[in-house]
């Protein structure tokens, strides 16, 4: 067993996209803004930090992360709040609406956990720019995506394998709707001209929050894409007569 842990990834740049999201309540604004997650595991940190400590034995911090995770749970478990490395606490509170109206009659619905960011936390992503900013009503967002082949959160997919994309609204519908892999310009974003993009020929699962299917065979490896989900679906079975579009960042294909 190797003492390295290998992983192709792309460090984020410091910056996202924002998505502006309908307000349903519009107090504060017509909007609420989300910042789009790009998730990163216990692999990627641990390769990260081999990068900066040549020598350090992935094999041990893998098992010293493990132990942590079972010390904080069980910690969790006894009813504790848990300093995360001065990151921030994870603490536990009641979950819903009590019920009655003295500690006779009243009924705790349960427990659940939150966490409080720290001041060194908070001001780690002060510094985040905004690489752009897209409103989204009806339209699809993308949350994470997934190599099933490797079982890794990733941009870099293997090819002539299957992926997930996982998300909100992403239930693609319409004779002229589907999933996409357009060429993308120098700004990061697909190319206009429709003719040039790749349409995934199946969905093995079409569903609001998670789409999984396998890239189409003409994808060229090391080309930078963008994935765009077109579609005329909004909630449940209702479509509507115009069709919704998003797109994801760069988005690259490897071999086996």
């Amino acid at each position: 067993m190797s003492n390295t842990t290998v992983i192709d990834y792309t460090d984020s740049d410091g910056t996202g996209t924002v998505t502006l999201v309908v307000n349903p309540f519009e107090r504060g604004g017509k909007y609420y803004a989300k910042f789009d997650r790009t998730t990163v595991n216990i692999d990627h940190l641990i390769a990260r930090i081999q990068k900066k400590e040549v020598g350090t034995n992935a094999i041990m911090a893998k098992h010293m992360a493990s132990l942590f995770k079972a010390e904080i749970l069980e910690a969790l478990s006894r009813g504790e709040a848990v300093n995360l490395f001065d990151l921030g606490t994870l603490y536990i509170t009641t979950s819903g609406t009590v019920k009655g109206d003295t500690p006779e009659t009243a009924s705790i619905p349960g427990f659940q956990v939150k966490f409080t960011s720290s001041k060194v936390t908070n001001e780690a992503v002060s510094s985040l720019g905004i690489k752009k900013i897209v409103i989204s009503d009806t339209s699809p967002i993308i949350g994470t995506m997934t190599d099933l082949f490797t079982g890794e959160e990733t941009t870099n997919f293997t090819k002539g394998k299957s992926i997930r994309i996982e998300g909100s609204r992403l239930k693609i519908s319409g004779d002229d709707g589907g999933v996409f892999f357009a060429p993308a310009t120098e700004k990061e974003e697909p190319v206009a001209d429709e003719i040039q993009w790749i349409k995934v020929e199946k969905l093995i699962r079409n569903v609001s929050k998670t789409l999984e299917f396998f890239l189409p065979p003409s994808l060229e490896i090391a080309t930078p894409y963008c994935i765009v989900l077109k579609t005329n679906s909004t909630k449940g079975n209702t479509t509507k007569k115009s069709y919704s579009i998003t797109s994801s960042g760069i988005v690259s294909i490897k071999d086996e």
